[in-house]
């Protein structure tokens, strides 16, 4: 399974007042729980940035799956050496299709969300997920054939992240 979230700010006392959380702790805990009730070791999370405060390394090992970094604006320099099989500015993903018949799916991943992306437009369909935001420019921004920018940050989901790639596909469909 493809998973996708970003701005856990794990370990970021600065993040409490917008969580409700009393602590850091407590925040880390729902965090940690949350994520491995739903991440499998052999699934594939992308983190569009805004991981953790500290401990980075400590994080990538506690929490399940292959984790790949989308940088984010509160990415300590010391995640360039945790435990991510890749840390990058942004990146294009190309999933085949669901179903018989159906195009590819394509997402542009970045941690900050962008008016324009590589592939909106011309008929190739691709979304844009990012974080930052979170959720204050709301969840989805809708465009002709259904949304095309998604803010994943677990704040703008609170009920449902991580969110997984079929899940977003499924959006369109009246989710």
């Amino acid at each position: 399974m493809y998973y996708v979230v970003g701005c856990t700010h794990l370990d970021d006392p600065g993040i409490l007042p917008y969580r409700g959380y009393r602590t850091v702790a407590e925040m880390n805990e729902h965090i940690v729980h949350r994520w491995n009730a739903v991440v499998k070791e052999d699934d594939l999370i992308y983190v569009l940035g805004d991981f953790a405060a500290y401990r980075v390394d400590y994080w990538t090992n506690v929490l399940k799956g292959t984790k790949v970094l989308v940088i984010g604006n509160h990415d300590p320099r010391s995640i360039y050496s945790a435990g991510f099989s890749e840390v990058l500015m942004s990146t294009n993903l190309i999933l085949p299709p669901a179903e018989d018949g159906e195009a590819p799916r394509e997402f542009w991943l970045s941690h900050y969300p962008s008016q324009a992306w590589p592939g909106k437009g011309g008929g190739r369909d691709v979304w844009h997920l990012h974080a930052h935001s979170h959720g204050k420019l709301g969840r989805l921004v809708p465009g002709i054939t259904g949304p095309t920018r998604v803010d994943v940050s677990m704040d703008a989901w609170p009920e449902t992240w991580p969110l997984q790639l079929e899940t977003i596909r499924n959006i369109r469909n009246g989710y």
